[in-house]
């Protein structure tokens, strides 16, 4: 992996890429997730993959990403913590595939470019009737949030949690806010957002060097790169609230989100991953082997700790009746982990799934870009041998100390 900066808040990765046939190229523009701009950033995706100045209609495009040996293109945006980012990406096949023996990834990285800096325009601002369209889309995947009951659970178990903070910004925006955004509002919104950005670009390939230099020379311009990575914070501790919704459903839903006392240090970080882990990220964690397989009172139960909000969160689906019951078992087993025995096996097991996941993300183009860009948004550059490393040092004191962290602040439940 090697790193370098090409203009002020604008680096380049290059990953080694002997293992694939497909080479990718991804840029990430980052920004604080501000709250009246989230809408927009919801909507920009889709307008922006359609087309773009070269290719100005998603027929044309489309042709040219054919020609391209069936290279794929995809615009996304995503929450990071209190952080927006957005990610253009670009795949296609190794240079050496190519018949013609052209530059693929050259091209490849013209096409990535041209989406971001001649984006298709009518009257200097995004194309109104394409703006339509993915209003009716965003509306109806807003409104369809409901029909996943276990995901609706979660979402609102944390907008209780995060209330009005940065960390409780919608992916998705703003249902409310939708029909009045303009062509124009959200060109200006962009145009702010590539001025400002922090910028990630992670190039998989053996032979980027045409690339990093097309890509080193379209960002060295004069941007204000004002934006700052906004860094983890911790929701403070107070007593518990429980909230509950009623819906004709035939099975209930239930999640606990539990913040930390204080941000975790480097080394507690590891520890979480671990203890939470046997807590209720696998298959042989206590939540599935006391809650769901001894007691039989909940069809599943998982935890999972998030590194850039700091919090905890448990979520299962029961029968209406075991809504309490399950609710105490959760607490019990936190409590039990904490103050009783966890035994060498367990942990064993644990973190041999853990190592597991952990060499997963070479497995695919995706899983080592992701992974560096979650340590670049942290501020750290650890490998993924490097955290296996910490990880074997867990210990069993280790788990229960950072479990002693964990205050539930909220309880959030789906019953008739």
């Amino acid at each position: 992996m090697k790193r370098q900066l090409i203009a002020p808040k604008a680096h380049i990765t290059v990953l080694p890429n002997e293992k694939f046939k497909r080479n990718r190229i991804s840029i990430n523009l980052i920004v604080p997730n501000a709250r009246e701009k989230a809408t927009m950033y919801a909507l920009m995706p889709g307008l922006m993959e359609r087309a773009y100045e070269d290719y100005p209609d998603m027929q044309m495009l489309s042709r040219k990403l054919n020609r391209m040996y069936a290279a794929q293109l995809s615009v996304g945006t995503a929450v990071i913590g209190a952080n927006r980012c957005m990610r253009f990406t670009v795949q296609g096949i190794k240079n050496e595939y190519c018949i013609n023996n052209e530059d693929l990834l050259a091209e490849l990285c013209d096409v990535l470019l041209g989406v971001i800096f001649r984006p298709c325009l009518e009257d200097g601002a995004f194309v109104k009737d394409w703006l339509e369209v993915e209003k009716f889309k965003l509306r109806e995947d807003i409104e369809g949030e409901i029909n996943d009951k276990r995901g609706y659970c979660v979402k609102n178990a944390r907008r209780k949690f995060f209330g009005d903070g940065l960390n409780g910004v919608e992916r998705m925006g703003y249902l409310d806010e939708i029909d009045g955004i303009t062509a124009e509002m959200l060109y200006s919104c962009y145009r702010e957002m590539l001025d400002m950005a922090v910028v990630e670009i992670f190039i998989t390939a053996n032979n980027p060097d045409s690339a990093v230099e097309k890509l080193t020379e379209a960002f060295s311009y004069n941007r204000s790169a004002q934006a700052d990575i906004l860094p983890v914070t911790a929701v403070e501790c107070k007593d518990v609230e429980f909230f509950t919704e009623s819906m004709d459903t035939t099975q209930g839903k239930v999640c606990l989100v539990y913040t930390t006392k204080r941000l975790l240090t480097e080394d507690e970080r590891y520890h979480m991953l671990v203890a939470s882990a046997l807590y209720g990220g696998t298959a042989s964690s206590r939540l599935f082997k006391n809650v769901r397989e001894k007691q039989s009172l909940c069809y599943y139960c998982a935890a999972g700790f998030n590194g850039f909000t700091s919090s905890m969160s448990v979520d299962s689906g029961v029968e209406h009746h075991n809504t309490q019951r399950t609710i105490d078992a959760v607490q019990y087993e936190l409590k039990n982990m904490i103050e009783g025995e966890i035994t060498d096996e367990e942990i064993s097991q644990t973190k041999l799934t853990i190592i597991n996941s952990l060499k997963a993300n070479y497995d695919g183009l995706h899983g080592l870009e992701a992974w560096y860009l979650n340590e670049a948004i942290r501020g750290t550059a650890f490998t993924p041998e490097m955290v296996m490393e910490r990880v074997e040092n867990v210990t069993a004191d280790d788990i229960r100390n950072v479990l002693s962290l964990l205050n539930l602040n909220v309880v959030y439940t789906i019953s008739k």
